[in-house]
């Protein structure tokens, strides 16, 4: 079993403390609202402000749910491949500038690629004790699992850790359940000697110890260890990854306001998986000197730098990784920055169309003569020109947010990572923090992301719930607009546990319910979770890729009406939903020509439009738009045909 090194006891009940992190007491809370057994693994003594992982062994019921679960708290899942039963979720406090990192397993396994597994995992959780706000092992159980990590995982006992080692053989025994286990798995006495080594202080003798009890296991095991350890590490090869389309993460200031500074930072500073691209397409490289002498060698080369970034940004943000883009396409339309000729329009052209929009846009702010002092180029009167030109700009970009360059080197990086996870982030299932800030700014920002409910006959439901990829800003607005707002799919295990009838939610919770990015399982959910005679919104966007489900914007209103709902309708958010400019009914041909006309006089965007043109021509409109809202009226009677 994988163990954190800093967090290793065997605890004496009664004698702990119970000071939680707040995040963390949540997480609990909604364990024990499971209904299901759990158990904190180890690290007891360090929940208030956690250094590692907080490590949680759970029934196997509780996966099929455990996502919805921990999303509905403000923990994002990241997907690991390769490590056994482990799921790794985290979640950034803010006010703390601290990082949670929960593991759970539902597998008791050994070895550095748990290929030595049990059956002990239930046995476990049987014999679980509480100690105040959670569960925590036997303490035999637990001195077991500790001994069992340093032979079998570390292979050996350091002599920082003999202290450790010596407690759990004094709370072991060899009449322990995990004991008797250990003498079939890898012979009589076997528990015996390892208690009399580690009692006797033979420290040096435990790695030849291991050596036999690691053998003797791979021999009695029915499937092979060792092939075991080969799949798994094979399968971490394939980099961590989130679930869906990461977010691409832009920074734009002029040189000296630390643009590179900040995004090599975050990408340490944040534990989830990322990506570092480099957009600047005129930087200095070694082969300059040949290029210039070469006609259009320089030309050659802001080329090259587009599509290799360009290309690297959408692969890895498709793959799950937070894109971290230095510089991006906006500079190419900044006073001074732009070339007339027409070359230095197909380039310009070409940025616009390889390079993605940034999701979220960091704009460095710092006076002129902060950044020549810092760097010393061109001079303290163009930067702060420069300076001016980029906070215009960001005016003019809904998903830019300036950060004061000014400020320590620290205080950038928490505010950037705040901004960062509070678009990644699932959200919180309670009120959110967001709305007590303070600024009104923020409200107004909250409200127009409730924009999509005027699409509906009445403004203010009476009952929402929502599902799916929710951010923190949507969650929090959606508790402006009713404060009892609750995620659906909270109580489905609990449901499943009891053997209740799915059936029985043909009632309806909700009057309305607002789906971001839904599978069909949560449509299904949210189906059942209606009222009859009320709406279901879903946001959902194009994925051709997508291996199940609708793939087109098209394809979900197919999904509505074969569910049985009845005034199905598709709204195009123009340009898409992350910065929507205008809602247009795709039933309504004047108002999309419209829509593209407007478009058409943005910049680099005439192609596009030609294509959705053509595309409304072929009656072809609702496959094309890339993001937009399906809705639809839930009829008075059962609902149409399962999806599945």
């Amino acid at each position: 079993m994988t163990v954190d090194e800093g967090h290793h006891s065997v605890h004496e009940p009664g004698l702990l403390p119970t000071v939680l992190h707040p995040d963390v007491a949540k997480v609990f809370d909604a364990l024990d609202g499971s209904g299901l057994p759990w158990l904190l693994v180890r690290g007891e003594h360090d929940l208030a402000r956690p250094s590692g992982d907080v490590d949680i062994l759970v029934a196997r019921e509780q996966l099929p749910g455990l996502d919805h679960l921990m999303a509905g708290i403000g923990f994002r899942r990241v997907l690991a491949s390769g490590h056994g039963s482990h799921r790794f979720y985290f979640a950034y406090a803010g006010p703390d500038d601290l990082w949670l990192k929960l593991d759970f397993v539902s597998d008791i396994s050994f070895g550095p690629y748990q290929q030595w597994r049990t059956a002990l995992a239930s046995g476990c959780l049987s014999r679980r004790v509480r100690n105040g706000p959670f569960w925590l092992p036997d303490p035999a159980d637990q001195a077991w699992l500790q001994l069992l990590h340093l032979v079998l995982d570390k292979g050996e006992v350091r002599p920082e850790r003999v202290g450790i080692a010596s407690r759990a053989a004094s709370a072991a025994s060899t009449g322990d359940v995990i004991a008797e286990f250990l003498d079939r798995r890898v012979g009589p006495g076997a528990a015996g000697q390892l208690l009399n080594l580690v009692r006797a202080g033979r420290f040096d003798q435990v790695p030849a110890m291991a050596a036999r009890m690691r053998s003797a296991w791979t021999m009695s095991a029915q499937r092979r260890p060792s092939l075991l350890a080969v799949a798994n590490r094979a399968q971490r090869l394939l980099t961590p990854r989130l679930r869906g389309r990461a977010p691409v993460v832009g920074v734009m200031a002029p040189d000296g306001a630390g643009k590179t500074t900040l995004l090599r930072s975050l990408g340490p500073a944040v534990p989830l998986p990322s990506s570092y691209v480099y957009m600047g397409m005129w930087g200095a490289g070694p082969w300059d000197a040949w290029l210039s002498r070469i006609p259009g060698g320089r030309l050659g080369k802001k080329v090259f730098r587009l599509v290799r970034g360009g290309l690297a940004a959408r692969y890895h943000s498709l793959r799950g990784r937070v894109v971290l883009m230095d510089r991006v396409a906006y500079d190419a339309v900044l006073p001074g920055s732009t070339d007339n000729s027409v070359l230095g329009r197909i380039t310009n052209a070409m940025a616009f169309y390889l390079v993605p929009d940034p999701d979220v846009l960091l704009v460095l702010d710092a006076p002129g003569e902060v950044m020549f002092a810092r760097k010393g180029e061109h001079s303290a009167e163009i930067l702060e020109g420069r300076r001016q030109a980029y906070l215009q700009l960001a005016d003019s970009l809904p998903q830019a947010r300036v950060l004061d360059a000014v400020q320590p080197q620290d205080e950038v990086q928490r505010q950037a990572t705040d901004i960062v996870w509070r678009h990644t982030s699932p959200g919180p299932a309670s009120a959110p923090e967001a709305g007590r800030a303070g600024p009104v700014e923020l409200n107004l920002h909250l409200w127009r992301l409730l924009d999509w409910r005027f699409l509906l006959p009445v403004v203010q439901p009476r009952s929402l719930g929502y599902g799916g990829d929710m951010g923190r800003d949507m969650v929090a607005a959606l508790h402006l607009l009713d404060p009892g707002a609750a995620r659906i799919g909270a109580d489905r295990i609990e449901a499943d546990r009891i053997g209740a009838d799915r059936q029985s939610a043909a009632a309806g919770d909700f009057d309305v319910v607002l789906l971001s990015a839904p599978d069909l399982r949560l449509f299904e959910e949210a189906a059942a979770a209606v009222e009859p005679g009320g709406w279901v919104c879903a946001q959902v966007s194009r994925s051709l890729l997508r291996s199940s489900g609708p793939r087109t914007v098209g394809g979900w209103k197919r999904v509505f009406e074969r569910k049985g709902f009845s005034d199905v309708a598709i709204y195009w958010h123009a340009p898409n939903l992350e910065r929507t400019a205008r809602i247009v009914p795709v039933a309504s041909a004047t108002a999309v020509r419209d829509t593209l006309s407007l478009q058409e006089a943005i910049r680099f965007r005439r192609s596009k439009v030609a294509i959705a043109r053509l595309a409304l021509a072929l009656r072809l409109f609702d496959a094309a738009i890339p993001e937009g809202t399906v809705m639809g009226r839930r009829g008075d009677g059962r609902n149409g045909d399962d999806l599945h």
